[in-house]
């Protein structure tokens, strides 16, 4: 009897679930009535639904979402696609365009240069992003060649390029708050990477290697400059960072002579920092 019962359950079940699946498939409360898109800037709503090949009327439960994604991942300028149902009758498409990490000069101009290395055109659009500019890689002596060729939106296997991006993020991965007063990476000299500062330009000597250690350190000086970041009112400010030399930093302010060297452990010269603050040229 038991088994006679829990048999007849089961039917039942299997049965409602067949007349739901009838129901959802064919009931035109679920035929498509809105496409909704949300994230795209530089791609049209008109060229993602032609991409996707969505057409209004269609049940959102026969639609195949996994093909609708991959047609819009085709555009170039899409880094990232979401497709879900909203029910009844909605469709929601979510789209990540590849975007820009930093700006790089290069001898056609300015474009921008994505996490992934890709070569992002500089549009109107991007005018208000503000970040870093990192330049010397039009003068490399590997510039135009074959395999350097810069083409929108693919990748551009340049080491300098490369190099310019880990050492960006180091510096992001100590203090996020580096991507707003950084103006530019100089990779002009081999030898010394260089920073320039905003409000007023300060110059930052990183040397090479160790950058990780190093901008702890400029962090550290930063936080220790109660000025910094109102240089625009001062008429004296901290003209530059030399971050160049072993367990010793060298500060420099605008005006002439207002040198101080700073040799001893990072613990030492950090409290030295906040004791003493910046200005008298000092021996130590």
């Amino acid at each position: 009897m038991k088994r006679t019962i829990a048999f007849l359950v089961s039917i039942l079940f299997v049965l409602t679930l067949c007349g739901i699946y009838i129901f959802v498939s064919h009931s035109p409360r679920f035929n498509l009535t809105r496409i909704d898109i949300e994230g795209n800037h530089k791609v049209s709503g008109k060229e993602i639904l032609e991409k996707g090949k969505i057409e209004l009327g269609t049940n959102i439960f026969h639609m195949d979402l996994r093909r609708i994604k991959d047609h819009i991942r085709e555009d170039d300028r899409i880094k990232d696609v979401r497709v879900r149902r909203k029910l009844p009758n909605r469709v929601l498409i979510e789209v990540e365009e590849k975007k820009p990490a930093l700006w790089i000069n290069l001898p056609d101009g300015l474009c921008g240069l994505s996490q992934d290395q890709e070569i992002i055109p500089l549009e109107e659009e991007d005018f208000h992003r503000d970040l870093p500019v990192v330049t010397g890689l039009a003068s490399l002596s590997v510039f135009g060649k074959q395999n350097q060729r810069v083409m929108p939106y693919k990748r551009w296997p340049n080491m300098k390029a490369k190099f310019a991006l880990d050492f960006y993020n180091t510096l992001l991965d100590e203090d996020s708050s580096f991507s707003e007063i950084i103006s530019e990476i100089s990779l002009c000299d081999e030898t010394n990477l260089i920073l320039y500062l905003i409000p007023r330009g300060t110059k930052v000597n990183m040397g090479k290697g160790d950058f990780k250690k190093k901008s702890k350190r400029l962090k550290a000086i930063l936080s220790q400059d109660p000025e910094f970041g109102h240089y625009e009112e001062k008429a004296e400010y901290l003209a530059c960072i030399d971050l160049r030399f072993k367990d010793q930093v060298v500060l420099r302010k605008s005006s002439p002579g207002l040198v101080r060297s700073s040799s001893q452990n990072p613990n030492d010269w950090l409290a030295h920092i906040r004791r003493k603050g910046f200005g008298e040229k000092e021996n130590f």
